[in-house]
Parts: C-alpha cells; structure tokens; sequence
C-alpha cells in the first residue's frame, strides 16, 4: 500500500497543518490507528504534561516523540498505528502529515497524566488562530489535579466546556458514568477522538455531546461537576470563543457555576476554575455568587491558584486590563451540595 500519497507530502521545512476532527471520526480506519496509539502508549507508562514528560524507557522513545508531534521514520510510526492501512487513513484524513524523505509525525499532540490521554491539535498559523480552536493550557491540568483532590468516586461525573475531554477521560477512573460536553463542534469531535485513545473499559464511560452548559440537562443528578469556562475579558479575546468569558471575564464562568450546581446530587461536588475580581466600588462578583449558594444550603470555599496573573499582563497591570479593578488573581472554586 503506498504510504506516500501526493497530497500528504510537503517537501518544506515548516508544514501547514489542518485539524479536521470530524474527517477523521468518519474514518473507520483512522480510529483504529488512534486506538492501536493510545494502547502503545498505555503500555509503555507515556505521561505528558506539556513538556513534563515521561515514559518508561528509552526503547520508546520514537513512540514518545511521535506522541510529542515530532517527525519519525513512517516505518516506524506504521508499527504504533496498526499498519500501513491505518497509517495511509491518518494520512488521508490529515491527522498526521508525511515528507518526502519518508518522515511522518501527527497533527496533533497527545496529552496523558498516566490515567488518561487526549488529542491536543496543533494550531494551523500562530498568527491565525481559529475562533472554534480547541484549546488546554496550565488552567485544564490544575482543572485535572482538583478534581484528583475532589472528585472522590461516584456514579456519574460531567466536564462542561470539555475542549479536548482530558479531564473528562481522566474520570473514567472514578466514575461509571462521564459526560463531556461543549457548544464547540470542534472540540465535541476532537474529544471523540481522544475517547479512541483510551481502553475500552474506560472508553464505555466517556460520552461526548455538543451542549450549550446545562441545558436540558436533569437537575440533581451528577455527583461531580467539573468546569473550566473562558474566563478571558472580551476586549482580550480577539473573539476567539475558545477564551471569551464576557465583559469583565466573569459573566460566562457565572452562568457555568450557576447552572453546574443545578446539575449537583445530594453531597455532589462541583469544582470550577475563574478569576476572582474586586473592583473599586467593593464589588466582588464571585464571592457574591457564593454568598448567594451559601445562604441556599451549599459549602463554598475559594482556593487560590498558582496562576498569579490570570490575564496575563504584567504584574502591576491590572487597572490596564479591566477599567475599576483592583484586583484578580485565578482561583478554583468549590461547591457542595449539602443533604437538607
């Protein structure tokens, strides 16, 4: 089979990239190279947080770069996909991309803390980034490590705002039911294939639906609610809907947080990452969300994280980046739904 398909070859050294998840997910076979990936790198320990990487030992080190999105011998990645077969449906789907010297590496980049895994897409221009681009930073592992620290075993879990379902993924080992939605089509596919990546045991757990929040969700039902809504003020957004959380960067996390708690079971918890704001006039947006949950009935804390400047300006900048306040700093929320 030939592994060289004129319109997968590109002979310059920088190769424009282009992330169409839902091409893939039609491919039967493409899913099978994602599947037979994701098992290669279960077996062999792979742990990737953003350059914090990890895999058992050097005999894997193709496996870890093809993860990573560097370039291999297509020889070698044919080994990590299936075959040739499955190899050419990446190709030809456009998930991985092949020179002519015969070196392959993916479209995307796989994130894994050793739990879970899932499909980071790298973006096609630094300088042109799609508004519906499927986005993780440092906010989706401090997301991942809360919900470590939180999420304490249940039966149904729900990541709203997924992006590319990490998190998501991560609690199929506690849960016998995931949820992961989003109101971005790209994101909801790209999920899906990060779902591909995982055994099947977990693979069952996870389901992946484009949502606008919770709408039409049953209320009370979800023993966990995780959120990690755009919390980026509009004027900073470049109406990249990926990061625009309204105004002041609060309006959208409000409406999560709000509508998350609905969701929440007798004893459930909902964990939420945001920016805390205090402006001038002593108005405090969130603390008087938690005010309001406080005195219905729920246990509220703020805890700090170590993101120091959540917009990120310059340390004294904060009056530059929103007219009023005086302060912001990133925060994990914390809800829980307490038995009346």
């Amino acid at each position: 089979m030939d592994l060289y398909p004129a319109a997968t070859v590109n002979t310059s050294s920088t190769l424009h990239r282009t992330w169409d998840p839902e091409r893939v997910l039609a491919s039967a076979d493409a899913c099978l190279a994602l599947r037979e990936l994701g098992r290669h790198l279960d077996e062999a320990n792979f742990i990737n947080r953003f350059g914090r990487l990890q895999i058992d030992d050097t005999a894997n080190q193709s496996l870890a770069d093809l993860a990573l999105g560097k370039y291999i011998d297509v020889s070698s990645a044919s080994n990590f996909f299936g075959g040739p077969q499955t190899t050419e449906a990446l190709l030809g789907t456009k998930a991985a991309t092949i020179t002519s010297e015969g070196r392959l590496s993916l479209s995307f980049e796989v994130l894994s803390d050793g739990k879970a895994m899932a499909i980071l897409p790298f973006l096609d221009s630094a300088d042109d980034v799609p508004v519906d681009s499927v986005y993780a930073g440092t906010d989706s592992w401090l997301l991942r490590d809360q919900a470590w620290k939180y999420a304490l075993r249940g039966q149904r879990a729900i990541d709203l705002g997924t992006g590319t379902g990490l998190v998501a993924a991560f609690l199929t080992s506690r849960y016998e039911t995931v949820l992961a939605t989003d109101i971005n089509q790209r994101a909801t596919s790209t999920a899906q294939l990060s779902r591909e990546l995982l055994p099947e045991s977990a693979k069952s757990r996870m389901h992946v639906v484009a949502n606008d929040v919770a709408g039409g969700l049953r209320p009370g039902t979800f023993d966990f609610v995780c959120v990690n809504a755009p919390w980026v003020p509009t004027h900073r957004a470049n109406d990249r809907t990926y990061s625009h959380g309204g105004e002041t960067g609060f309006e959208l996390p409000r409406r999560f947080i709000s509508e998350g708690a609905e969701l929440l079971a007798p004893d459930g918890i909902l964990v939420a990452l945001c920016a805390e704001l205090a402006f001038s006039d002593g108005t405090n947006p969130l603390a008087e969300l938690l005010n309001e949950f406080e005195r219905r009935g729920f246990t509220t804390l703020i805890e700090p994280t170590p993101v120091s400047h959540p917009f990120h300006y310059a340390a004294d900048g904060t009056a530059k980046t929103l007219s009023g306040v005086v302060s912001a700093r990133h925060v994990s929320v914390i809800l829980k739904r307490n038995r009346h």
